[in-house]
């Protein structure tokens, strides 16, 4: 049976902290230090994502300088900024660009340093531009880093792309330099923005860059002072050498640490990083269902959780005044329970706002046969008043 409530409060944040089914002793930090590289004289650097004011995640990248060194080299320094200035670009450096071009089920764009939106292939560390190096390898693979011309050969600055798929038809014509080796996810999350003609509606920015050292951690995992020190992407972390504790038991362990640590950022009002963490909570959950090497059996309070996850974040979604989306969260809830309240609650909420009375007071009236409470029959009371003050027809609705 799903656990149904009749609170059914605006703001109200689930919480089955008392009811964790924790694992003795304190859960590892599992993630960061593991090199998978090609070759491990490569370098590794990092580029930090912020799409708007919410931080996505890490992109761990190994560039091939065993390949192609100039052009590895020219990538490296651009991310931690030591050149100083160029002669176009008040800096060489990436950190502060965006992603300005984002084209689904092929690539991602950016490094324009000097115009900051693609008008410009940007600046190389030897001068406006840099020759092709070679064409040694394919893009035969996701993931991979390739520098962007100006559509004709030798003309390479600073800006770059990362593949979504093979894209053998930039074979030759542009040369490959690096290979995403964590984080992958935050390039498939900026795949899918909403984009005007290839261009992304949100901002995507490189908020930090730098390189990783041999004896450095590659900072995936969370680091915010709370019991979630999980990497943003369950993909990036590094669980095999903990695969007997890799049961649903433990999952659900992990995954509630994540929705607390949101439930925290609600309490502060700080929305943006409490929609982050349980958008994150439902990655964790998504990549458990999908695991198939799980050592006990699926407990049926992970099915209340997901709901309590979604029906959260409908709540973070309200108060960011995001009320279409908070409509497909309850709608996703309904489909699995068609009678929980808070989904009815919060989804007339957001009809209301959107000043779509009739199928507001339908949630409303609905809520209330579950659960009389005075603060709904309030609620539907303002409804109806809103209503008629807008001509509404709401003889179906009495």
């Amino acid at each position: 049976m799903l656990r149904r409530s009749c609170i059914v409060r605006t703001c109200e944040i689930e919480d089955f902290r008392d009811g964790d089914r924790n694992e003795e002793g304190k859960m590892e930090q599992l993630s960061g230090k593991k090199r998978r590289l090609t070759n491990p004289d490569n370098p590794v650097v990092f580029l930090d994502i912020v799409i708007n004011s919410e931080k996505v995640g890490r992109i761990v990248i190994e560039l091939f300088k065993n390949i192609v060194p100039r052009t590895a080299e020219n990538f490296r320094a651009l991310c931690t900024g030591e050149m100083g200035a160029g002669t176009k670009a008040a800096k060489l450096h990436y950190k502060g660009t965006i992603f300005h071009k984002v084209v689904s089920q092929f690539k991602i764009q950016g490094g324009d340093i000097v115009n900051f939106d693609g008008t410009s292939v940007g600046e190389s560390i030897y001068g406006p531009y840099f020759d092709d190096e070679n064409f040694t390898l394919s893009h035969d693979d996701s993931g991979l880093l390739s520098m962007v011309n100006e559509g004709t050969p030798n003309t390479n600055g600073s800006q770059f792309i990362i593949t979504v798929q093979q894209s053998k038809h930039l074979d030759n014509t542009n040369v490959v330099f690096g290979k995403v080796v964590k984080g992958m996810g935050v390039v498939l999350e900026i795949n899918k923005v909403q984009t005007n003609e290839d261009t992304p509606v949100d901002v995507i920015v490189i908020s930090n860059c730098g390189e990783l050292r041999n004896d450095e951690s590659w900072g995936l995992e969370e680091n915010d002072g709370s019991e979630d020190v999980f990497p943003p992407y369950p993909e990036d972390w590094d669980f095999p050498s903990h695969a007997f504790r890799l049961t649903h038991q433990f999952m659900e362990a992990v995954i509630q640490k994540i929705k607390n640590s949101g439930n925290a950022y609600f309490t502060q009002q700080k929305f943006v990083d409490a929609g982050r963490k349980y958008k994150k909570a439902l990655r964790y959950y998504l990549w458990m269902s999908k695991h198939q090497n799980m050592a006990d059996t699926f407990y049926a309070s992970l099915a209340d959780l997901r709901l309590t996850l979604l029906l959260n974040l409908a709540a973070v979604y309200l108060k960011q005044e995001e009320y279409r989306k908070a409509i497909d969260l309850c709608n996703e809830v309904l489909e699995t329970d068609n009678m929980n309240s808070k989904a009815l609650f919060r989804r007339g909420q957001a009809y209301t706002s959107l000043k779509e009375y009739k199928l507001g007071l339908d949630d409303l009236h609905q809520v209330f046969k579950m659960c009389p409470d005075r603060v709904i029959e309030l609620q539907i009371d303002k409804m109806i008043k809103l209503c008629k003050l807008y001509n509404d027809d709401i003889s179906n609705v009495n």
